[in-house]
């Protein structure tokens, strides 16, 4: 057998160590897979549930954190529409009925005109009564509930990061039925005996301040049933009473010792309540501030007062016709107005306002919402986020004008009435 030529030899060896190294050598890198691409869908941006329950960041490629910006304000605006119908409609209702009761015979278009109108009739009628006149307003504080999980699941629902351990949200104090004896305050559905200070309606003796017509002594002076400014010892007519009761009270009765209470009781009972709810704010959970705004206005909204019983006491009135007619008005209207000024709290303004600066912030974050995901993606993210929540936010914003407008006229009824 011959021997190869050495020149093809050669040729062959070059060859074979040239495949060798190509063999050996390591292959390119793949180019990365293109990311997930930005899905076409919107939550029903009226269910808090459907927000609460919608993938925000695989849905639009965002990160965890703008995701719950997003989801905050969204439902933030939800509750400020809420609270804006709930409003407009109690307000509508005692503030007309007091307009109109005292002579204004408008049509208003929204429960803050009506009380627009209410302090301007109130005006007119304090220049009626003469400037001798006074008003003092006697209120029993209604009792307010909530439901006690609320917070906790609010805050579940719009704070990712929170762990489960951190989303306590314990009440300041507590509300229920008490099988036991009741030691803090006893609201009575209907009239009983009230071993302490009775707020409400007496059937009996009374030494307290009278919201009504006192009979007997008004800081010492006889009166036979007459306006009483001071400490009123007899019975009181026509109106609820904050004192000692000698008598069956209906109302709330802060008891002096614990006692058995038949309907609900505000504090600690000797055994389990029953029914528990939140008869008094939370104590702040460990979320984000976000969460936090959008939960304290759900609270708001889910607060149920009882019904106040409300007597306005006027007197050196000029006209005593006049000065019974507006008592009698304020008796028929002022319920309801302090039972939603209850339901909205000393603070309820400040929480709209923080709300909408969430709703405004999520909505002004568009753009770096979709940034935080990926580059390749933050286009299609910013322009299906606008689709889906542009409008909705943008309208919240002028909801959240006329909701704390109409805190703020809702306020100055009450006062007006009572300075």
């Amino acid at each position: 057998m011959k021997t190869p030529h050495r020149p093809l030899r050669r040729a062959l060896t070059v060859g074979l160590v040239t495949a060798a190294a190509w063999a050996c050598a390591p292959a390119k890198p793949l180019p990365p897979p293109p990311p997930p691409p930005v899905l076409d869908k919107c939550p029903d941006v009226t269910k808090a549930d459907d927000i609460g329950a919608f993938d925000f960041a695989n849905t639009y490629r965002i990160s965890p954190e703008a995701a719950d910006k997003l989801r905050a304000g969204a439902l933030a605006a939800i509750e400020l529409n809420l609270l804006s119908e709930k409003l407009d409609a109690d307000l509508g209702i005692s503030c007309a009925t007091l307009a109109h009761d005292l002579g204004d015979d408008g049509d208003y278009r929204s429960g803050a005109d009506a009380c627009t109108a209410a302090i301007k009739v109130a005006k007119e009628i304090r220049g009626k009564l003469g400037p001798k006149s006074a008003m003092r307003l006697v209120v029993r504080s209604p009792v307010c509930q909530v439901p006690a999980t609320l917070m906790a699941k609010c805050a579940s629902i719009c704070d990712s990061s929170a762990a489960s351990k951190e989303l306590r949200a314990d009440c300041e104090a507590m509300a229920g039925r008490c099988d036991g004896d009741c030691e803090g305050t006893c609201e009575a559905m209907a009239a009983s005996p009230c071993k302490g200070k009775c707020t409400g309606v007496c059937d009996g003796q009374v030494k307290g301040t009278c919201g009504g017509l006192c009979k007997g002594t008004c800081d010492g002076r006889r009166t036979r049933g007459a306006p009483c400014a001071g400490t009123c010892v007899g019975t009181c007519d026509k109106g609820p009473v904050e004192g000692e009761c000698d008598g069956q009270c209906s109302g709330t009765c802060a008891l002096s010792a614990p006692a058995i209470c038949a309907d609900v009781c505000v504090g600690k009972c000797t055994v389990e309540l029953s029914d528990p709810k939140c008869a008094g704010g939370f104590k702040t959970p460990a979320v984000s501030s976000d969460c936090r705004a959008r939960c304290d206005l759900a609270t708001i909204n889910q607060t149920e007062c009882s019904t106040p019983h409300v007597g306005l006491v006027i007197t050196g009135a000029a006209d005593a016709k006049l000065a019974e007619k507006v008592r009698a008005t304020v008796d028929k209207s002022f319920p309801g107005l302090v039972k939603i000024l209850s339901e909205l709290g000393v603070d309820g303004a400040e929480r709209v306002r923080r709300a909408q600066a969430v709703i405004d912030s999520a909505r002004a974050g568009f753009g770096d919402i979709a940034k935080s995901g990926s580059k390749a993606t933050a286009a299609a993210s910013e322009k299906q986020i606008r689709k889906c929540f542009e409008a909705s936010l943008k309208s919240a914003g002028a909801t959240g004008a006329s909701v704390k407008n109409a805190i703020d006229q809702a306020v100055s009824v009450r006062d007006e009435v009572s300075k």
